[in-house]
């Protein structure tokens, strides 16, 4: 029960602390209008009393009612306070001569032949007190216009100049495209040489693809990934990773680069890219600690051939601009990346042949010479291989070398 009075008490507290946080703005802003409206009609009061007190010392100088600076503390008053200010001065200066300057002096009641001087005077301060509001009120409404024109212009300068900036920047941008990347130009003469072209090799266009990709967007770290066999290698990074490039290995779905790949969707995250449930550490590497992370497949026909990555150390937003330009340079490097990757593959089964057609011959020149079976030659060129730490099929051309001169000699 104790227990649940003390909360009680509490939230009662915590409601009036609250009640009073929010009540407080609000009297400041009470607090400062009666501040305001008391400094107006305070001016008007002051402004009519100096009047008095100086037409009162210049009366005995002139022989009619000296009434001008009257009209000036009108003036002054629907200036500087407003409107009804400036009626409030009329109507003290109203009181104030009748009672000081008409006679009979010192009273109220005033003579029939004053009577047209004393209207006259009613008007003309009515009419002062209008001109001068009228005229404050045009000039402060001036001053806001110019300032809204102001802010106006100054907005459209700066959307006009971020304009400019980004059309030089995109001309940039389609400028390194045109003159990097070749054009990917889908017809049937292409289609058809397709298979006969002799690509670059897979490390040089990698190479490109990162200076493109980097010069196009700066950022702190770029990785491409190649898909090879239902898995995602490491093959390139603008940092030099020795202990990670053509190791690292991911499968489809791993990591937010192996959901980019699953999915053939771009992700961006502008900062915590490690706190995404898709993240994922895999080899201990400082990348793995950067805030800001865009990820793009690239693509050669519809087909996944591998995800480019680019990370910044510190938050980074990725425009819609960034996004797209990035995106069209994976559909546009993705053809070159898969040629390039195809001819490397093909290259590898050539040369695996040629070794293979190698140690076939040398292990006939072993079997013919030492009178052994195949099994039997083919573990002598291991063994051979091990002992003297060199390739089989080093030993191999050694072999044949060996049987080359020899025939040579006995053709001699």
């Amino acid at each position: 029960m104790k227990l649940a009075q003390g909360a009680t008490r509490m939230g009662t507290r915590t409601e009036t602390i609250r009640c009073a946080t929010e009540i407080r703005p609000v009297i400041r802003s009470d607090a400062g209008l009666v501040g305001s409206v008391i400094r107006q009609y305070g001016s008007a009061l002051s402004f009519v009393a100096a009047a008095l007190l100086a037409s009162l010392t210049l009366q005995p100088l002139f022989p009619h009612p000296f009434l001008f600076l009257f009209f000036a503390a009108v003036m002054a008053s629907g200036w500087f306070g407003g409107t009804l200010p400036g009626l409030l001065a009329v109507l003290l200066s109203t009181v104030t001569v009748e009672y000081f300057f008409f006679a009979p002096i010192y009273s109220f009641s005033i003579k029939p032949t004053e009577v047209a001087y004393f209207a006259a005077f009613v008007v003309c301060s009515l009419a002062a007190s209008w001109v001068s509001a009228s005229k404050k009120k045009s000039e402060v409404a001036l001053k806001e216009t110019r300032s809204q024109l102001q802010v106006l212009v100054a907005e459209r300068t700066a959307a006009l100049q971020q304009s400019t900036s980004e059309l030089q920047e995109n001309e940039r941008h389609i400028q390194l495209l045109t003159e990097v990347i070749p054009q990917q130009v889908s017809n049937p003469a292409l289609e058809r040489s397709a298979d006969n072209a002799t690509a670059a090799p897979l490390g040089r266009v990698l190479a490109e693809v990162l200076e493109l990709t980097t010069s196009v967007l700066k950022c702190d770290s770029c990785f491409v990934y190649v898909l090879e066999k239902d898995e995602l290698v490491l093959r390139a990074s603008k940092n030099p990773h020795p202990e990670a490039v053509n190791r690292l290995k991911l499968k489809m779905g791993q990591g937010i680069t192996g959901w980019v790949a699953e999915h053939g969707r771009t992700v961006a995250l502008s900062q915590n890219a490690s706190q995404d449930p898709r993240f994922q550490l895999f080899n201990d590497l400082p990348e793995d600690r950067f805030e800001a992370f865009l990820s793009v497949p690239l693509l050669s026909r519809g087909r996944l051939v591998g995800v480019i990555n680019l990370q910044h150390r510190d938050p980074h937003r990725y425009t819609d601009r960034q996004i797209r330009l990035i995106s069209a340079m994976g559909l546009l490097v993705g053809a070159e990346i898969e040629l390039a990757r195809l001819e490397s593959e093909n290259l590898e089964l050539s040369a695996r042949l040629e070794t293979r057609k190698i140690l076939d011959r040398a292990k006939g020149i072993m079997q013919r010479d030492m009178k052994i079976s195949e099994q039997e030659a083919y573990l002598t060129l291991q063994r051979e291989s091990r002992e003297r730490s060199k390739s089989m099929k080093e030993i191999a051309e050694a072999i044949l070398l060996n049987d080359e001169i020899r025939h040579t000699k006995k053709d001699a």
